[in-house]
């Protein structure tokens, strides 16, 4: 007995140091990017938790909440969170209510003195009615200083409060990982989750879902590895989705609309981080605009999506006259979607559904080159006009020629030498070329009208050649010296 004693003892001494070590690991660094601990660290949690019961008033509903949910967190999720739940009065219980209205009110909210000693910050209400709770949480992320989006549900039984609250933070809540690349893979990456090799008390498969999207971001952090705020950028047109977990760790398949997303190799004082997108299943607005003007939405251009791991892709329509077009979640979290006109692709961009209420993407301006392409269009209409003219008029004129009435094919002659002749087209399609209207500040933009003139007059110098007109007045001229008298 006393030995039972004396080894339960030492075990729970054990647990104690270890736990300990655990903790000052943790605080062995305030900053995300310069814990040496990145697998061992838990996220330091802290819940701003309002309680409206107005209008069903329910007494010690708030202390019951918070005992509740500490209880539920230290017995399932502790230590991969480390929380603390605050109940905040005044201003700052107006400011919860008001983070928790739409999603656009979280920028330009200063959270430094909440933030402090934090990696999360969760802000959830519960407010009571007549018809049930209505429960809304959000998550801002104090390393990456990100904000999520609001996820709000109603319930109707009251017994089941503590419980939905605690799943709606989990929802709610975004794993943080390091981005690392995988070598001769530019397809996918490895992520490492922060706390991933802390121990569990229960399966946490929130944390990690196959198939869920995340936002990639690139920080620079100054000599002493701290993140420099104003460096904190998403990687444009990049999105992950964590695609499972292999003998070195966690992969995420990258989405990309650019070639080299993460560069071609790993620069000093620059960290790759990736941040879940908890976001609830709803549409989002596309607008693509011209890259020179903001307030040029690109009006009447086809759109079509196309899942990542498919190759087919499913025309959803024409942009609206703002630009804009309508995308509701699919199968998968990402959708790629492609923006061409008169059958140039102009853009290949990867959206997530719900992410954001507007996704505006912008696009070199093709305008100039439509205008090019109708010009070259009706130039290259009189041309085969003109061809044809031509050949029937050699042909008619052989025949003149043939029959011996030389007057009629020297008439038909005349009407052939009078059409429009290579350097006349050469002259036109120059004056066009050199159009302001045809002109575009774009580079690529440029080089595809560019194009279009070049395999214009190559259409000139295959079906205007000066050859055959010079052969029929050969024929002419041998047919006037060989006429008697």
């Amino acid at each position: 007995m006393k030995n039972d004693f004396l080894m339960a003892k030492k075990t729970a001494s054990s647990r104690f140091v270890f736990f300990a070590v655990l903790a000052w690991l943790a605080a062995a660094s305030a900053n995300a990017a310069t814990q040496k601990y990145w697998e061992l660290s838990p996220y330091r949690v802290q819940i701003q938790l309002v309680v409206d019961d107005r209008e069903m008033p329910r007494p010690g509903c708030g202390e019951d909440l918070m005992a509740s949910l500490q209880t539920k967190i230290r017995s399932t999720v502790y230590p991969i969170w480390k929380t603390t739940i605050r109940r905040p009065v005044g201003a700052a219980r107006q400011q919860t209510l008001t983070l928790l209205k739409t999603n656009e009110t979280g920028e330009g909210v200063d959270l430094t003195s909440q933030s402090s000693g934090s990696d999360k910050l969760m802000f959830l209400s519960v407010k009571t009615t007549r018809l049930g709770v209505e429960l809304r949480c959000r998550e801002y992320d104090c390393t990456t200083q990100r904000w999520g989006t609001i996820h709000q549900q109603t319930i109707r039984q009251a017994a089941l409060l503590y419980e939905n609250c605690f799943q709606l933070l989990c929802e709610t809540f975004a794993p943080l990982a390091t981005v690392r690349s995988i070598a001769d893979s530019d397809k996918e990456v490895l992520l490492n989750f922060r706390g991933n090799e802390l121990p569990r008390q229960s399966e946490l498969s929130f944390l990690t879902i196959a198939g869920e999207p995340f936002q990639p971001l690139m920080v620079r952090t100054t000599s002493s590895g701290e993140i420099k705020a104003d460096s904190i950028r998403d990687i444009s047109w990049t999105y992950l989705t964590l695609s499972g977990k292999q003998e070195d760790g966690w992969h995420g398949r990258i989405h990309s609309g650019t070639r080299r997303p993460f560069g071609i190799r790993r620069r000093g004082r620059i960290e790759h981080f990736a941040l879940a997108l908890r976001t609830p299943p709803t549409s989002s607005d596309v607008r693509f605009y011209a890259r020179h003007d903001s307030t040029l939405g690109l009006t009447g251009y086809e759109v079509f999506r196309r899942k990542p791991d498919d190759t087919s892709t499913q025309p959803m329509g024409l942009t609206n006259s703002a630009g804009a077009i309508s995308v509701t979640p699919g199968e998968q979290a990402v959708t790629i979607l492609f923006l061409r006109s008169e059958g140039q692709l102009l853009a290949k961009v990867p959206v997530v559904p719900g992410a954001k209420a507007l996704i505006e993407v912008p696009i070199a301006d093709d305008t100039a080159r439509l205008r090019a392409q109708a010009a070259l269009t009706s130039l290259t209409e009189q041309l085969i006009d003109t061809v044809a003219k031509r050949n029937l008029l050699i042909a008619r004129v052989r025949d003149r020629l043939n029959n011996g009435k030389l007057e009629e094919a020297q008439e038909l002659f005349t009407e052939l030498d009078s059409l429009p002749g290579r350097s006349q087209f050469d002259r036109d399609i120059r004056t066009a070329g050199e159009r302001e209207l045809h002109r575009s500040s774009d580079p690529k933009v440029q080089q595809r009208i560019d194009k279009l003139f070049a395999d214009t007059r190559k259409l000139l110098s295959r079906f205007l050649s000066t050859k055959p007109i010079a052969e029929v007045q050969g024929e002419l001229t041998a047919a006037r010296r060989a006429k008697p008298g």
